[in-house]
């Protein structure tokens, strides 16, 4: 048998086993295809979960041999009349939780298939998964202890299959972080708003969660000579408006991170939202455009992430970004206890990205996006603990379904860079929205752009 799970479950999928499963839930050959390779992995990774669980190796391995000993393999296109299917739906339920209409749906957009077939053929995967284990638990005479050492060293493997573009582009594996830094630094936009008068030598140093925050403060420049009262009256003019632009950045820096500038609530997990409230509260002033500028050569919306600070990780590196950046907000919500997730209000807690950035109608990341992204794995790699979710969402032009596909691929490639840069696959979640929870009116360019967004929500601390 193969070493490597996930290639050893497909294969049990022949080609004559694809077309009597397809007539079974009454979908073509190919998108059940497509659905059960999306599947497998998502169920390997699910099971790995639970292994790592208090009595899972031992509950993992039982489930695992008794699955092999009712040869399910051969039971699979009619798996929904045996009592195996109830036991599949129970697993995957008990296992996804709240996420478990969600994992439906991701294998029906990825697939093309109906939510309803959808369901079923994740619980093909289910059963194929366990007979597989069983098979080589039961050939090899392993105990749980060996069963599971050897599952969780198929992890690897398991990612590969969920991210199947890793293996895309392997030159830039390869590609130091460092080399990288440097290239997006080159081409970060240049609408961003430079503060002046801010040193970077001399600020105060304030200790957050396992690393710190450095603000810088206003220069001070020795006493000028007597000038004429009009020049006098306008140093004044401008010391008070640097003192406004610093407070104003304190201000938007230090705020509730749980309020994403330009929303009127967050907005992404709501199956209940009222896209109309959205507009009419638009409409009647109650949101606030998001300080920034609108690139219309680019067609972007580029941020104003606030006054300049340098964070520090409990690593020792250290990140010079906006006090309202991505960043910063992530950072302090994972880092202050007062700031903690609301598991019953999924609604609230999400964050935009203000430097991530797709090429128009693919979910092809840009250049300038790759900053953001590894500030936002090296935040993530300070509390190892943390699940994040990643939401992809459009503006209104084209079609919804071919809208909610590609917000789906953006969250999907976005979640992809992280892992890339060495966050583990389990602590990412994504999902697409499409157009359904615009920020903003589509009837203008830059309405458009702000809705073009991807967003993190931090779903366990």
């Amino acid at each position: 048998m193969k070493t490597n799970v996930v290639e050893a479950v497909k294969f049990c999928f022949t080609g004559k086993l694809i077309t009597q499963i397809s007539l079974s839930v009454d979908e073509n050959e190919k998108r059940v295809e497509k659905a059960l390779e999306k599947a497998i992995p998502l169920v390997l990774e699910s099971l790995m979960l639970r292994a790592e669980r208090a009595g899972g190796p031992t509950a993992l391995l039982n489930m695992a041999c008794e699955a092999y000993a009712a040869d399910l393999l051969h039971h699979l296109p009619h798996l929904a009349t045996t009592a195996w299917y109830t036991t599949s739906a129970g697993l995957m339920q008990g296992l996804a939780g709240d996420g478990y209409d969600s994992l439906i749906n991701r294998i029906a957009i990825v697939s093309g298939v109906r939510p309803t077939a959808g369901e079923g053929l994740l619980l093909i995967a289910a059963a194929a998964v366990l007979s597989v284990l069983g098979r080589y638990a039961t050939e090899n005479e392993l105990s749980p202890t060996e069963f599971v050492n050897w599952f969780k060293a198929q992890k690897v493997e398991v990612a590969m299959a969920l991210f199947p573009d890793m293996n895309r582009q392997p030159d830039s594996l390869t590609d130091s972080l460092e080399g990288a830094h440097h290239l997006s630094a080159l081409r970060r936009p240049t609408a961003v708003v430079q503060r002046p008068g801010l040193s970077a030598e001399h600020g105060t140093w304030a200790p957050v969660g396992g690393g710190s925050i450095f603000t810088p403060q206003p220069e001070t420049t020795a006493p000028a000579a007597p000038a004429a009262s009009s020049t006098t009256g306008f140093r004044w003019q401008w010391s008070l408006l640097l003192l406004f632009a610093v407070c104003l950045g304190y201000y938007f820096g230090h705020e509730r991170l749980t309020t994403i500038p330009g929303t009127v609530s967050a907005f992404a997990d709501s199956p209940g939202a009222n896209p109309t409230a959205v507009v009419n509260a638009t409409e009647a002033g109650a949101t606030t455009t998001p300080l920034g500028t609108y690139d219309r050569d680019r067609d972007m919306y580029i941020y104003d992430t606030g006054q300049p600070i340098v964070l520090t990780l409990a690593n020792g590196s250290s990140q010079k970004v906006g006090a309202n950046s991505t960043e910063n907000r992530l950072y302090t919500f994972l880092s202050d206890p007062s700031f903690q997730v609301d598991s019953v209000n999924r609604t609230k807690g999400w964050i935009n990205f203000d430097r991530v950035y797709f090429d128009a109608g693919k979910a092809t990341l840009t250049s300038e996006s790759e900053q953001q992204l590894h500030n936002i794995a090296e935040v993530l790699k300070t509390f190892p603990e943390a699940t994040v979710k990643l939401g992809g969402y459009t503006d209104n032009t084209g079609l919804d379904t071919k809208n909610l596909v590609l917000s789906e691929e953006r969250a999907k490639t976005a979640a992809l860079a992280l892992v890339k840069k060495g966050i583990p696959f389990h602590r990412l979640q994504f999902k697409g929205y499409g157009s359904k929870y615009f920020v903003a009116t589509n009837e203008t360019p830059e309405g458009r752009a702000l809705n073009r967004r991807i967003s993190i929500r931090v779903v366990k601390k």
